[in-house]
């Protein structure tokens, strides 16, 4: 049997004619389509969303962004979802740090401000705080656990609590130490109102309340029927020593200097000069000195004349009424010393 032979040459030229001539129809039959064909819908769309995802340099939707745009009270998880003014996330919203927000740490609250038993505090009067440091300048003082001005009537432990204004701490107050402040002891006062006396600063003056002498200033050393006194003459008194060295006896109740003529209940009321209490004044108890007893004169005129109440000598022609206002007797019908 014969064998057919085959130019192996010859077919790869035939073959490589055969696949340009199907090239060449591919090529013709896509313009015809894109000519004159139509394109069903579920074909244009694949091709629109085919153009969307890999087409080079087409138009893009609307894209959506990634962060949130929050504002002070909006949602959050970090803080970087927060904008400056709001820049803390607390409790998953935007918080800016100031007075009363919520806070976790020193840094979810406004500069200046602390984070303290999970609130932002300012520092402000009456912010709880541990340190004056806590405190800002219109409540610089701690005191009991809360900032303070400092200021009349504003809590106090000690002086250091109390501003310039009011520096004196007294019964738990703040005190300018001035007349009619509040104060227990001499020392929660400021001069000129330097006395503390019953509970209240004074300047210890004539007629000032007091309890004790030590209420009273100098000019008014003497505390009289709680009253500041000098213990000058016709000031009250109650005894001697309610009253001054110029003024030293209390006659009733009175403060005198016990001389000639001065009021008296007893002797003790008179001085040196007018020892005898007569009738209610003080004499020396001379010739023709108020009496009432012969006790009430003098050895110079020792006799007291019953006709005129009077010290006399009781020598003849004295005053008298009865034998005894003299030496040798009384002449009844006219009335004088014999």
């Amino acid at each position: 049997m014969a064998t057919a032979l085959y130019d192996l040459s010859g077919f790869r030229l035939r073959t490589g004619s055969l696949f340009t001539t199907l090239l060449l129809v591919g090529l013709a039959t896509s313009c015809a389509l894109e000519d004159g064909e139509p394109v069903d819908d579920a074909t244009q769309i694949d091709d629109q969303d085919e153009n969307l995802n890999n087409g080079p340099g087409e138009i893009q939707g609307p894209q959506t962004s990634s962060e949130p745009s929050t504002h002070e009270g909006e949602a959050c998880t970090y803080d970087s979802h927060c904008p400056a003014e709001a820049p803390a996330c607390v409790d998953s919203l935007c918080r800016d740090g100031n007075d009363g927000d919520p806070c976790d740490y020193n840094s979810d609250c406004a500069e200046g401000n602390r984070c303290f038993e999970a609130l932002c505090w300012d520092g402000g009067v009456g912010d709880p705080c541990t340190y004056n440091s806590h405190c800002d300048e219109s409540a610089p003082f701690c005191s009991e656990g809360a900032c303070s001005a400092g200021a009349v009537g504003d809590s106090c432990a000690g002086d250091s609590d109390c501003g310039a204004m009011a520096p004196l701490c007294s019964d738990g107050l703040c005190s300018a130490g001035e007349l009619g402040d509040s104060c227990l002891y001499n020392t929660d006062c400021a001069p000129p109102s330097a006395y503390c006396a019953i509970g209240v600063c004074s300047e210890g003056n004539v007629g000032d309340s007091c309890e004790i002498d030590i209420d009273c200033s100098p000019e008014a050393q003497l505390c009289v029927d709680d009253v500041c006194s000098a213990g000058a003459v016709t000031d009250s008194c109650g005894y001697d020593g309610d009253c001054s060295a110029e003024a030293p006896l209390c006659s009733q109740g009175l403060c005198s200097e016990g001389l000639e003529g001065d009021l008296c209940n007893y002797d003790s009321d008179c001085s040196e000069s007018a020892p005898l209490c007569s009738l209610g004044v003080c004499s020396d108890g001379q010739l023709d000195d108020a009496c009432d007893y012969d006790s009430d004169c003098s050895d110079d005129a020792p006799y007291c004349s019953d006709l005129t109440d009077q010290c006399t000598t009781g020598e003849a022609g004295s005053p008298c009424s009865l034998n005894v206002d003299c030496m040798l007797g009384c002449h009844p019908a006219i009335h004088e010393c014999i």
